[in-house]
This record gives C-alpha cells, structure tokens and sequence, in this order.
C-alpha cells in the first residue's frame, strides 16, 4: 500500500506524488499462473479454449476491424429496401426477396361432381317425400271440411234467424189485433160492469181468476152479480 499511496511528508516536499499503477507490469502470463498455483490439480477441470485469446492483446488497426465487421454484418442482413438487395446484397443462400410463402386461400374450390346418393338416403328421401304429401293432403280436406262446416252453421244461423223473425212478427201481428178487438169491445155493448168484466178474469181459476182462498173470491162474485143485473147502480154507463 505504501508504495501506490505517498505520505504526508512527501506531499510537503514536493516530491513525485502521482500513484504508481502496480497493475501495469502485471501480464497475463502472470494472471494464470497465480490462478493455477491456487487451484492446484483442479486447474484443468477450469480451462477452456479462448484462456489465450481472452489475453491477446488488442491489435492497432481498430477501425479496419470495425469496417471488417460492419461488412459481414450487411452481407449477412441486407437491407430490404434497397433495389439492389435481391440479387447481389441478399442472405445467404436465397438469391431475391419474392414476399411471404404463406399459401393464399381465395375460398374457390374446383367443381366436383356430385356423388351418387346411398340407396338408404334415396328410401328415406322418398319415405320423406310420402309423408309430407299425405301430411298436405289431411290438411287440405280438414281445411275444406272446416270451412263447409262453417259455412253450414252460418247457413242455420240465418235461416233460424228468419224464421224466428218471421214467427215474431206474425205473433206481434196477432197479438195486436186481438188488443184492437178487445178494446172495441170493452167500450161497445153491454152495461158498464159487463164491459169491466171483459178486463177482469173471473174465471175463478188460480190467484188471479179469484180461486176460492186468494181473497179475490169476494171480489169476483160482487164483479159477477153486478154484471148479471141490468139496473145495477153504474149499469147504463157515464
């Protein structure tokens, strides 16, 4: 140590006081014999080939080199943009750049002629074809039975629509006249209880005819002695 770093005294003299490089005189013959003094027999388990070239000392000319390995770098990756890489600048082994070798599939496919069908897809193609026709024939009969079905009913609709319409008719018809009649009849003829007797039941059947019980009876037989007498009080009319 104390020969690289100087001491106080000498800085104060003015003496050499630059470090001394110990390293320098150190060559590499020196590096390996230190190492295989220290590794002793297992110093060839540890050799390789490139111990002397790792040593080798440089050579002067560093920019030839440089030239050197910048042309074996173009040689072997030419630049693709340049015209002239195709032939003369391209890799090796590969005299121009043609583009990608990935198959392009355009999706035509040559036209190939059809096969002949299996005799089990023709049964079964024809068994299929059979049943869909019959299917479409129960359909167009149901479908026609259907609609003379309907038409059928709406046939009865109207016809019993007129009819009833008809036999209403006739009825109010009947009815009216016989309404007319009775009130003819209850204003003409007879003496007054005689005409109230027309608008009265007195037939002396149920409730309303003054059936014995229904507490019309006495009403009836009053209504049916003043119309049997002539000179009853009211008889001649208003």
């Amino acid at each position: 140590m104390a020969d690289r770093f100087p001491s106080l005294e000498e800085f104060d003299s003015g003496a050499q006081t630059e470090i001394k490089d110990s390293t320098g005189d150190i060559t590499a013959d020196d590096f390996l014999a230190r190492e295989k003094a220290v590794l002793g027999a297992d110093a060839d388990q540890f050799a390789t080939v490139e111990d002397a070239t790792a040593f080798a000392e440089p050579s002067g000319d560093l920019l030839g080199e440089a030239d050197a390995a910048q042309s074996s770098f173009e040689s072997q990756f030419p630049d693709l943009t340049s015209p002239s890489a195709g032939a003369a600048g391209g890799l090796p082994g590969v005299s121009s750049v043609t583009g990608p070798t990935v198959s392009y599939n355009s999706g035509y496919q040559p036209h190939v002629e059809d096969e002949e069908e299996p005799e089990v897809i023709k049964e079964w193609r024809e068994r299929r074809n059979q049943q869909i026709a019959k299917r479409a024939e129960q359909f167009a009969a149901q479908r026609e039975e259907t609609i003379k079905e309907a038409q059928q009913n709406i046939d009865d609709f109207y016809e019993n629509y007129n009819s009833k319409k008809e036999k209403g008719i006739a009825q109010t018809r009947k009815e009216a006249e016989q309404f007319l009649a009775n009130q003819e009849d209850t204003v003409s003829g007879g003496t007054s209880w005689d005409r109230i007797a027309k608008l009265v039941d007195v037939s002396g059947k149920g409730i309303k005819g003054g059936a014995a019980g229904s507490g019309k009876e006495r009403f009836r037989e009053m209504l049916t002695s003043l119309r049997k007498d002539e000179k009853a009080p009211g008889a001649t009319g208003y």
